[in-house]
């Protein structure tokens, strides 16, 4: 049985009498039909990058991959996982809104209305806080990957003092073009403040009075706008669309343990790793049996069979190089970051 087996492998792969010195791996159709396999997984990447984002699924899976990508990376560093938080998903919803609203791709509206207002609008009372924008991307990795090459986006990334986070990905009209907008916002609870005792000083208290005097007073002079932008909201999901922008419900927690949620997941974070696998130990197989086939026989060689192999050993090396970055590279798309 053993040896039985060893004499077919040999009949495979090493060039051989039984095999007139042309292994059958190297010889058939099998090494073609392999290659036309593997490309029509390549093709499978491209046309999901082309698509996937005109689809209603996109911000939805996108608000999951991020936030797994950023605790992903807290995690590889030793930092606690951030807590997904529905104050800070609502506040990022409203800013991503405004933007999309107002045409503006900034931390701060031409309005003056700056990220913190967002976090108080909404009831979120931080003790620190951060915001990273992102706009026009295909793909989370790639989103994700410009922040974390910014040392300033990377720094609200992995700050170990965020314990929350909240996303928000939309996609809208944004001056005069289909555009998808992203807020990612972080923050850490402030910790609720004991009583002051009667023995505390009188003009401490007074300069707390002053302070939120003065947080109202900053507050007045954006309320008009965003209450204004938050009845609009209001009105138009009812009928399911906002100026121009899809309004989708977003998955329920039975949907994301179902099979399409994970499926198209995978696709966004697992299947270009894993062709890329695939074909590197292709490539792998490929080389060593070029390798046995002109060595084992030096005084016996098919140059045919030899250059087909080499076509496909460069064809594998291209399928290599023509990664999901490069791909995206290749798709018309106006990447930015704030």
């Amino acid at each position: 049985m053993f040896k039985r087996l060893i004499s077919k492998l040999q009949i495979i792969f090493i060039p051989c009498q039984e095999n007139n010195y042309r292994p059958k791996f190297l010889e058939s159709n099998v090494l073609l039909r392999y290659i036309i396999v593997l490309l029509a997984l390549k093709l499978i990447v491209v046309l999901f990058l082309v698509y996937f984002p005109q689809t209603i699924f996109f911000t939805d899976i996108s608000h999951s991959v991020l936030i797994e990508l950023t605790n992903k990376e807290r995690q590889s560093l030793g930092i606690s996982s951030l807590k997904e938080d529905s104050l800070l998903n609502e506040a990022a919803y409203l800013k991503a809104q405004d933007m999309i609203i107002y045409s503006y791709f900034s931390h701060e509206s031409p309005a003056g209305t700056t990220p913190w207002y967002w976090f108080q609008k909404v009831g979120y009372n931080y003790q620190m806080a951060g915001e990273n924008l992102g706009i026009g991307f295909l793909d989370s990795e790639e989103i994700y990957q410009a922040w974390d090459d910014s040392s300033s986006h990377k720094a609200n990334l992995v700050n170990p003092k965020y314990e929350d986070i909240g996303i928000a990905v939309l996609k809208g009209d944004f001056k005069g073009n289909e555009t998808i907008v992203v807020v990612q916002l972080f923050g850490s609870p402030r910790e609720i403040e004991s009583v002051k005792t009667e023995q505390e000083p009188e003009e401490e208290i007074k300069d707390e009075q002053v302070e939120e005097e003065k947080e109202e007073e900053k507050e007045e002079e954006t309320t008009e706008l965003v209450q204004k932008t938050k009845e609009e909201i209001e009105k138009d999901k009812l009928e399911g669309e906002i100026l121009g922008e899809t309004y989708l419900e977003p998955f329920t927690a039975e949907e994301e343990n179902g099979f399409k949620f994970k499926f198209l997941k995978f696709m966004v974070l697992d299947y270009n790793n894993l062709v890329q696998k695939i074909t590197f130990y292709s490539l792998f197989l490929i080389t060593i049996s070029l390798i046995i086939n002109i060595f084992v026989r030096f005084d016996i060689q098919h140059k045919d069979l030899i250059l087909k192999t080499a076509l496909f050993t460069a064809i594998l090396i291209l399928f290599i190089l023509a990664n999901k970055e490069f791909i995206i590279q290749l798709i018309p798309h106006n990447l930015g970051i704030y």
